[in-house]
């Protein structure tokens, strides 16, 4: 199990250069049944593209190996990431199974700024989106970048539409990961690819250094990031149980 925490904990663009698959090219084949019933059962909230995108997904299809790929949802059904395309900084295409609390289909057309308004103790990172729009755009330029956050949902997808159970212990809790590895095409385009990870959060719980990490990032939050990571009550929950 990956293990992306640090302390104190930061909103930054903490990307660092990357050189590996952008995609898992064997999917697990229970990640696509699980992206099939979220398409199929909201899938108007999870999946836009911009009506003159279309050369963009099939760019990406076909970086996929999906050389006849004409829209992003197939994509996607391909893979056991979440897609997204951004053109010249502006998300033009994205296909969001498996959401981190919001709604994929109203973030079409907002910039890189726009995408990160919304984020708690986000000052720094939005001062660097447009900076960093273009370094993950330069053609072949490959990147990587690590979130994490602790839910009593226990879902690949953290859907609003979802209701978060009451949790009152660690065995009502999970460890969830995103992994989200960006490819700068010609054209000053970037292929956006995430893989979302679940694990119980017992695993990490048994393991003493990492519960330790773990209390010391939380701990280290401020009220703004509680709130907006859902944390509030979980923090206390993780302290009692320190």
């Amino acid at each position: 199990m990956f293990f992306p925490v640090k302390a104190p904990y930061t909103v930054s663009a903490d990307i660092v250069k990357y050189s590996g698959d952008a995609f898992n090219r064997h999917p697990d084949p229970l990640y696509l049944l699980q992206k099939k019933h979220e398409l199929d059962t909201i899938g108007h909230d999870l999946t836009a593209t911009a009506e003159d995108a279309l050369p963009l997904v099939q760019m990406m299809g076909k970086f996929c190996g999906l050389n006849h790929a004409t829209d992003i949802r197939s994509i996607a059904l391909a893979c056991e990431e979440d897609l997204a395309i951004l053109h010249k900084g502006n998300l033009v295409s994205i296909c969001f199974c498996f959401p981190s609390g919001f709604v994929p289909a109203q973030k079409l057309g907002k910039s890189f700024f726009g995408l990160h308004l919304p984020v708690a103790d986000g000052d720094n990172l939005r001062a660097s989106s447009e900076k960093v729009a273009g370094i993950i755009s330069r053609d072949g330029a490959m990147f990587r970048r690590h979130v994490w956050t602790v839910t009593s949902l226990p879902g690949l997808s953290q859907h609003p539409a979802y209701q978060r159970p009451a949790a009152a212990g660690i065995g009502d809790l999970y460890f969830r990961t995103e992994t989200q590895t960006t490819v700068g095409m010609a054209g000053d385009c970037c292929l956006f690819f995430v893989k979302v990870d679940m694990h119980p959060l017992s695993l990490v719980w048994e393991d003493r250094s990492k519960r330790e990490l773990l209390l010391e990032s939380i701990n280290s939050m401020t009220a703004s990031t509680l709130e907006y990571k859902n944390l509030q009550r979980i923090k206390e929950i993780l302290n009692s149980h320190g």
